[in-house]
Formats: structure tokens, sequence, C-alpha cells
């Protein structure tokens, strides 16, 4: 095979490793803004807490003990995907290696590949506790006013 063959086949082939990333890192992104929130309320609810400006204290500590769980499922949930952006990345130097060298890592390939998609499905349950979370917070905020 040409080398100028050879190196297309190679970029052909990093191509989904490359999308699968970029998808990753957006959702990665709306994570970083979720957890970003979470610890923005939690400070808010600490400094009322401090002033003793708090209306009804015990609810405003289970609220917090609420957003503190939704920070620790969200920094796994992040942690899982930085994951599977590391072993989707992994990827890409075992499909140089196979180029260049022509020796067969295609089950390493394959390996990086689901361990890479097991990242994203735990970090996808993680968020969606994450959610039902939120809905219990904002229930328990809420259930004097409706």
């Amino acid at each position: 095979m040409e080398p100028a063959e050879s190196f297309i086949r190679f970029l052909q082939s990093c191509l989904s490793p490359i999308i699968l990333i970029s998808g990753v890192g957006l959702i990665l992104l709306t994570l970083n803004h979720r957890i970003g929130r979470t610890i923005d309320k939690s400070r808010s609810i600490v400094a009322e807490l401090e002033r003793d400006q708090a209306v009804d204290k015990v609810k405003k500590q289970i609220e917090l003990g609420i957003l503190f769980k939704r920070s620790r499922i969200l920094r796994n949930s992040i942690s899982s995907l930085s994951f599977s952006i590391l072993t989707s990345t992994l990827i890409i130097p075992v499909l140089l290696v196979m180029n260049l060298f022509n020796v067969d890592l295609h089950y390493l390939g394959i390996l990086f590949f689901l361990l890479s998609i097991v990242g994203i499905l735990v970090s996808a349950v993680l968020l969606f506790i994450d959610v039902t979370l939120t809905l219990k917070a904002l229930e328990f905020e809420v259930k004097d006013f409706i």
C-alpha cells in the first residue's frame, strides 16, 4: 500500500474517536455547569445559615444535604466521562501503531472503545440520578406553596 493511501486510511479511522470525544466533551460541559450551580446554591445556603437568615434552618440543612449528594454524583459522572475521553483518545495511538507497523491490535482498540461506551453509560445513569435528586429538592422546596 502506498504511504499516502496508508495515511488517508489512518485519518479516516481516527474520525470516529474524534467525533466521540467531541460529543462527550459537550456532555462534560453540561455536567460542569450543573455542578457549578449546585456549588453556588450550596454556598448561598451556607451563607444564609451562617448569618442566621434562614427562615427554616432544618429545611435549609436538608436542602444542603441533597445538594452535597448531587455534587458527589455529578463528580462521579464527570469522572466517568473523563475516563470515556481518555479511552477514546487511546484508540488513536492504537490505530497509529497498527498503520505504521502493520501490527494487529484491533482487540485493544475494541476494548478501548467498549470502555469508552461504558464510561458514557455510567455517566448517563448518574446524570439521571442527579436529575431525580434535583426534582426531589425542588419538590421539598416548593411543597408548602403548591
